[in-house]
């Protein structure tokens, strides 16, 4: 897979977004603790007629964090406007992973060019506050220390995929690695403080809700509900695979993205 890179500024925020070849028409928006390389094993599966890009969220990776740390889905959605309209795209669709799949929502609420979304195993709001946070580290000790803290939260992923993701959002540090990211997300992810039910049940663009089989985010009761809500929205749940299915089952996401980008 062939790998552009370019930086989209909008005052004193910076965007890095990775792209492949010609014309854009699919922009890959990642989770909390990822980052833009996140869907590379799914990106490099799909159909080589796709025109993707993969965006660093503001916090994370080799973008700019924000200084009064709102990081907040209308924040991301907003910063990811400007990039659309420096990239010059007229039309495109969103897949977004996890917190990604609620700031897809956030995006196409307010941009006209977004034609369709992939919602990837999150619901429109969380049991937990802002401060319940799975353990997170943002240094390892050494590399291997890295892809075990991916294994851990990824156990379906091959050893390959777990090691590009750890080689991949993380940086050399006195104490070994860190993980590329502003300390601040690895105490608060305030998306989960957040209610986009409203803006799920108006949403009228084609779309995709992705589901992990054995996932702990999003239960089959609230999938169930969003699609009773929904208008036009189908339901694909991913066998074998947990919360992380970027990295735990990147060909068969790969396939049903395909199909419904198509």
């Amino acid at each position: 897979m062939r790998v552009n890179h370019c930086y989209v500024s909008v005052g004193d925020r910076r965007s890095h977004v990775l792209h492949g070849d010609g014309l854009i028409d699919t922009l890959f928006l990642h989770g909390a603790g990822g980052s833009a390389w996140t869907f590379e094993a799914t990106i490099d599966a799909l159909p080589r007629t796709l025109g993707w890009a993969s965006a660093d969220l503001l916090g994370y990776g080799d973008s700019s964090w924000i200084e009064n740390r709102d990081y907040s889905s209308a924040a991301q959605a907003e910063q990811l406007t400007a990039v659309i309209d420096r990239l010059g795209l007229r039309r495109v669709r969103v897949v977004g992973f996890s917190w990604g799949g609620l700031i897809a929502l956030e995006l196409a609420k307010r941009d006209r060019r977004v034609d369709r979304i992939a919602v990837i195993d999150i619901p429109p709001s969380s049991s937990r506050s802002a401060l319940e946070l799975p353990p997170l580290r943002g240094t390892f000790r050494t590399a291997a220390d890295g892809v075990e803290a991916v294994m851990a939260i990824a156990p379906g992923a091959a050893p390959e995929v777990a090691e590009r993701e750890a080689f991949l959002s993380t940086a050399p540090c006195p104490e070994g690695f860190q993980k590329k990211i502003d300390p601040a997300l690895l105490v608060r992810w305030q998306f989960q403080d957040e209610d986009h039910w409203e803006t799920w049940r108006r949403n009228e663009r084609e779309t995709l809700l992705v589901r992990g089989q054995h996932s702990s985010v999003l239960s089959g009761e609230d999938a169930g509900r969003m699609i009773g809500l929904g208008t036009r929205v189908v339901l694909a749940e991913i066998a074998g695979c947990g919360h992380l299915v970027p990295l735990e089952r990147p060909r068969e996401l790969a396939s049903v993205l395909g199909r419904f980008l198509a």
